[in-house]
């Protein structure tokens, strides 16, 4: 914890990696927010179902783009326009009753429009600390970065059961507005200079690596949103519902394993390690109806999450040359949402027809089948250990 401590105490820093954190958390609650919200509307799941799928599909294509884009065009301008459309998307569909093409349509643009914070941030860190301090600073991001996709939905679970689930969605895109504009108004990333993409778009799909990464990334965060869609389930979005507190707690040891394991050694096996003790996790509470159970079930799995996240931006930038960094960022975010909003409409469906066991099941398989990728491709992953030696 010293480590981290001392390098907050940077000047610009911590208000660098705040302000990102806030802006990023639309990314962690619109998904969930949108399930409860719509489900509420049509008394199912399959519907909001479709509308994740549309705004992961959009995700898909834009984020890759939208990160290109900051090349080009600069991080300011970029991030100011797509936070914009996708406020006003959000706003509308937490005010306006949607039918069902409607609502896939705006979820599309609300996914094509979620601004790309994370790469952005991650290209202002090296001119904010030195080389030897970066990669404590990405254990730290790596680990705070789980109050969003994990933290997130607790704001949501407990407005959408004590207030409203339009109250739910309306906080996610001023959080997504406050925090966007506390960034952009940053001196250290009106300053930032990025370097020019080195190929086409799309190149860094060739590295066997940076495809791994992203494939892991989908099918870990697709187990967290089926894990959400179940445990929402499970307990209920009625007023006195225990979600909140039980996803409260998932997050607590998530960012308690990120931060343990900040400067532990990554090698090849690494990610696949990690990534089995999240799916060890969730596939316990597959097993058992008892919320009891579930909850020390989740408890185990949040273990693995963070660490498993650190190994993965790792792969996305030590894979690829620094121009390109944004871009295979980007390409890990869309792996994010992908996994996030399509588990979450396989889990609606599965959640329809066998109850919360369901849900887990889905998030089961999604975690295992993470675990499996990296254990099988193990030869394409970089070693990573040097960069604990700094």
């Amino acid at each position: 914890m010293k480590r981290y401590a001392e390098i907050l105490r940077v000047p610009g820093l911590a208000s660098v990696v705040l302000s990102q954190l806030i802006a990023r958390f639309p990314g962690g609650m619109l998904s969930l927010g949108i399930l409860i919200h719509l489900q509420r509307q049509t008394g199912n799941f399959t519907i909001p179902g479709l509308v994740l799928a549309a705004m992961s599909f959009g995700q898909a294509i834009a984020s890759p783009l939208t990160s290109r884009f900051m090349s080009r065009y600069g991080i300011r301008p970029v991030i100011a326009v797509l936070i914009t459309v996708s406020t006003v998307a959000t706003v509308f569909v937490a005010l306006v009753p949607l039918e069902e093409i409607p609502a896939i349509l705006v979820g599309f643009v609300i996914g094509s429009t979620l601004a790309p914070i994370q790469p952005a941030a991650r290209a202002v860190y090296p001119s904010i600390v030195p080389a030897k301090k970066l990669q404590t600073l990405q254990a730290l991001d790596a680990s705070i970065q789980e109050l969003i996709w994990i933290g997130g939905p607790v704001i949501v679970v407990s407005l959408a059961t004590q207030i409203s689930s339009a109250a739910a969605l309306l906080s996610a895109a001023l959080l997504g507005v406050g925090g966007g504009l506390w960034f952009l108004t940053r001196p250290e990333v009106s300053r930032a200079q990025l370097s020019p993409s080195t190929g086409r778009m799309g190149a860094v799909l060739k590295i066997p690596a940076v495809v791994i990464g992203v494939i892991t990334g989908m099918l870990v965060v697709g187990s967290f949103g089926a894990v959400e869609a179940a445990t929402v389930a499970t307990f209920g979005s009625h007023k006195d519902s225990a979600a909140g507190i039980v996803l409260a707690l998932w997050a607590v040891t998530s960012l308690i394993g990120g931060l343990a394991m900040g400067h532990t050694a990554m090698g090849p096996w690494s990610l696949s390690r990690r990534l089995t003790v999240v799916a060890l996790g969730t596939a316990l509470a597959m097993f058992t109806l008892d919320p009891v159970l579930i909850t020390f079930a989740l408890l185990l799995s949040g273990l693995g999450v963070a660490p498993a996240m650190t190994v993965q931006y790792a792969i996305a930038t030590e894979s690829v040359r620094k121009g390109d960094i944004p871009e295979s960022l980007g390409w890990l975010g869309t792996g994010w949402v992908m996994g996030a909003a399509l588990a979450s409409a396989v889990a609606g469906i599965a959640i329809d027809t066998w109850g919360p066991t369901g849900g887990f099941a889905v998030a089961t398989v999604s975690a295992l089948a993470a675990a499996i990728v990296p254990a099988l491709f193990v030869k394409s992953l970089p070693d990573l250990r040097h960069l604990t030696g700094h």
